[in-house]
């Protein structure tokens, strides 16, 4: 079993960063002192709109380090139980130019990062009401504006506390 699950490691990994990638949770929260935000991140939040400066993102590495496993178990899990109904077979050449496409997305985030001046912190140090949540294709979210009534709502009881 050990020797199967290794066999299957690279397939799983593949799959682990292309759905940490694409897919994922966002939650729709305030933080607390601060501003109204779309956080990202499924069980724990490791990303959201950078504080410092406009079009920056922040990234939580210790939360993102513990989403990519959850996400690497799952398609492990997934793989495993395929394989026992499946014979599955990778080609080689379909591998090389997966993890060729996964280099250069990699090499062109890091480069975007730089430029975007974006942060990278050890882990979230502020805390934060969430409101809402729904899954995330790509980053997408909904509008800010269906919530400025729930934000406005929970600021004025805050106040009148």
């Amino acid at each position: 079993m050990k020797n199967k699950l290794l066999k299957l490691l690279p397939f799983s990994l593949l799959l682990a960063f292309l759905s940490f990638w694409s897919i994922t949770m966002w939650s729709y929260g305030i933080v607390i002192d601060g501003t109204d935000e779309f956080l990202y991140g499924f069980p724990f939040i490791y990303k959201c709109r950078g504080f410092h400066t406009s079009l920056s993102t922040q990234y939580f590495i210790l939360e993102a380090i513990i989403n990519f496993l959850v996400y690497l178990s799952f398609w492990t899990l997934a793989v495993y139980l395929l394989t026992m109904v499946l014979t599955l077979r990778m080609p080689k050449k379909l591998t090389t130019y997966l993890v060729v496409l996964f280099t250069f997305l990699a090499l062109a985030f890091v480069f975007q990062s730089i430029k975007l001046n974006d942060m990278y912190f050890l882990y979230r140090d502020f805390d934060v009401v969430i409101f809402d949540h729904g899954i995330s294709f790509f980053g997408s979210h909904p509008d800010y504006g269906e919530y400025s009534e729930v934000v406005k709502e929970w600021i004025d009881s805050q106040h009148q506390n």
